[in-house]
């Protein structure tokens, strides 16, 4: 593994010093291959991308990286990171480092695959590990997808519950609630106007991955109506009720066209609940 070369890598962020890590792991033998993934291995990464460093050791060499002497394989010690453990195959390192690079240092042994959209083999010194690496790479699922019927309408269905469950925080005076509570139901209201605009569905999950499609799929759909209604505030019981309100009025809209569009029935019967409940606790659990 002597005169690491970068290959695609070479050019894009964060390049000196993924060969600057790369040179000193192969200093030491007991690490059979370096490779690279995540969004900087498929060609989509930025100088904000986090590095998603992998080695492979051989079986057994595993519980031997929990606590690595860091001044041997990185250039740039980290200030601070947390630790994932796979059983006895891998282990992840999630790192700040002192310049504030984010690295995720993945060590597993040769016995183990781990599948991602892209890699980049920097160097393997183990041939039979080098055949299983090259097989490394496969298409990702797809953070969006079509619009199920079924699907959509149980959406709607998880939404209702959710703003529902609002008037009990309200009401037992958690005044944190609101602050957790109006988080997932803007969350949903942006998948349906995603939903709404694209015609295509977006996984529920919010990681940077998710929210670069998001983006990209409201990107000038998003009105100033539509971004007042997102930032309305919820610093008081009164405040937390507009918003409340305001989004399930959008999400009504949204929930009846999309039901429409999509052929499949709409939950009329939870809604009709959930606000006739509201309309008759609210000034109550408002009320300080």
């Amino acid at each position: 593994m002597q005169n690491i070369e970068l290959g695609p890598l070479k050019n894009g962020p964060h390049a000196d010093l993924i060969q600057n890590i790369a040179d000193k792991c192969t200093e030491h033998k007991n690490i059979q291959a370096i490779w690279v993934g995540g969004s900087l291995a498929a060609g989509h990464g930025d100088i904000y991308s986090d590095i998603d460093f992998r080695i492979a050791v051989e079986p057994g060499a595993v519980d031997q990286w929990d606590a690595p002497d860091w001044d041997k394989y990185l250039p740039i010690l980290p200030c601070g990171g947390a630790l994932k453990k796979f059983g006895e195959e891998a282990v992840l390192h999630h790192l700040i480092l002192d310049d504030g690079t984010i690295l995720d240092f993945f060590v597993q042994d040769t016995t183990r695959q781990n599948f991602e959209p892209a890699i980049v083999i920097l160097g393997c010194r183990d041939e039979a590990f080098g055949e299983k690496l090259a097989q490394f790479s496969r298409p990702s699922t797809s953070l969006i997808k079509e619009i199920n019927n079924v699907e959509a309408r149980q959406f709607l269905i998880d939404y209702w519950i959710t703003t529902h469950k609002e008037m009990k925080g309200l009401a037992r005076k958690y005044d944190l609630s609101p602050f957790v509570g109006l988080y997932y139901e803007r969350l949903a209201l942006l998948r349906a106007w995603h939903m709404q605009a694209v015609g295509k569905d977006i996984t529920a999950r919010a990681t940077l991955h998710m929210l670069d499609k998001l983006h990209r799929g409201l990107e000038g759909y998003l009105t100033d109506d539509r971004k007042a209604l997102m930032g309305l505030p919820s610093r008081t019981p009164e405040e937390t009720a507009v918003a409340i309100e305001a989004i399930r009025e959008e999400m009504s809209q949204v929930g009846r066209c999309l039901a429409k569009k999509y052929e499949f029935e709409y939950p009329h019967e939870i809604e009709k609940i959930v606000r006739k409940v509201w309309s008759v606790q609210k000034e109550v659990i408002i009320k300080r």
